[in-house]
C-alpha cells in the first residue's frame, strides 16, 4: 500500500492485513533469525506484526516503515508489551541502518515496487547494507490470472473492538499492474455503518524469474527457495521465500 493508505488503516491494521496471513511467517522468521543471529532489519515493518514477536524472543531486530500512523500505531502496541523497539521512518528503496546480517522483506512488500528501476534501487539498498555473510529474505505471494472487476466485491467482515470491519474491493488490470481499491466500513453489530473510507493502490505481482536478473545485477545470488514458510517446495504454493546473499560472498 502506499503511505497514504497505510496511514488510513493504521488503526484498524491487526483486524485488517495483520489477520490475512494464513501461514506461519512470524515462526519462520523468528526460527531464521535466531539460529543466524547478529543484527536483523525489517523493511516495511508496519504495525510490529512480525517485529516485536521477534523482539521478544530476543532477536536483535529494527524496523524501518514509511507511513507515519503505521509506526505511531507500533510504538503504541509495543508500549502494551513493555518493549522499546528500533524504528526509523524510510521506504523500501531509501533507509539507513548499521550493517544487517539478516534483512526481512516480508508480507509481499515487494509488490509496492511497481518497476524494474524501483526494484533495482531496492536491491541495491539492500546491498549496500549487508555485511559479508548477510542475507536478504523477501517473501512474496506467487502471481495467479486476474481479472477486472468494477463492482466491490466483499473480502470479509470481522469482529473489531465491539463491532465489526468491513472489507471490499475492486479490481483493475493495467500494464502487468493491479490496481487495487479497498473500500473498509466500521459496523455496528446491527450492521450500521459508523464510518466508511477507502484506499487505493497499485501493486506488481512479480515472478521469481523476473525478480533474479534484478538482483543479479545489483549483485546478490540466489542461495535457497521456501514455500509457504517451510523448506520445502511444491507446485501449490501461494508463497515463495527467497534468501539472496551478496554476491562473491560464501
Amino acid at each position: 500500500m502506499s503511505q497514504e493508505s497505510y496511514n488510513k488503516i493504521a488503526a484498524v491494521y491487526s483486524t485488517d492485513m495483520g489477520q490475512s496471513m494464513a501461514f506461519d511467517d512470524v515462526g519462520y522468521y523468528r526460527r531464521l533469525c535466531s539460529e543466524r543471529g547478529g543484527h536483523t532489519l525489517e523493511l516495511g515493518c508496519g504495525t510490529g506484526r512480525i517485529l516485536l514477536p521477534l523482539l521478544q524472543s530476543g532477536i536483535d531486530i529494527a524496523g524501518v516503515d514509511e507511513s507515519p500512523g503505521m509506526l505511531a500505531q507500533l510504538r503504541i502496541n509495543a508500549k502494551a508489551l513493555n518493549l522499546h523497539p528500533s524504528i526509523s521512518s524510510g521506504s523500501l528503496t531509501s533507509f539507513s541502518s548499521p550493517p544487517c546480517h539478516t534483512v526481512l522483506a516480508p508480507y509481499s512488500v515487494v509488490t509496492y515496487l511497481a518497476d524494474t528501476s524501483q526494484l533495482a534501487d531496492f536491491f541495491l539498498a539492500v546491498r549496500r547494507v549487508l555485511t559479508t555473510d548477510g542475507i536478504l529474505v523477501l517473501d512474496t505471494f506467487i502471481p495467479r490470472p486476474v481479472s477486472s472487476y468494477t463492482e466491490f466485491r466483499l473480502d470479509y467482515r470481522r469482529e473489531h473492538e465491539g463491532g465489526i470491519l468491513q472489507r471490499e474491493k475492486r479490481i483493475t488490470v493495467e500494464a502487468g499492474c493491479n490496481r487495487i481499491e479497498r473500500r473498509y466500513s466500521l459496523l455496528e453489530l446491527s450492521g450500521v455503518a459508523t464510518r466508511t473510507w477507502t484506499t487505493v493502490d497499485v501493486i506488481r505481482p512479480w515472478q521469481v524469474a523476473e525478480l533474479l536478473p534484478q538482483a543479479t545485477a545489483c549483485g546478490l545470488t540466489l542461495v535457497a527457495q521456501h514455500g509457504n514458510f517451510t523448506g520445502t517446495v511444491h507446485a501449490d504454493d501461494q508463497f515463495v521465500q527467497l534468501h539472496w546473499r551478496a554476491t562473491g560472498t560464501s
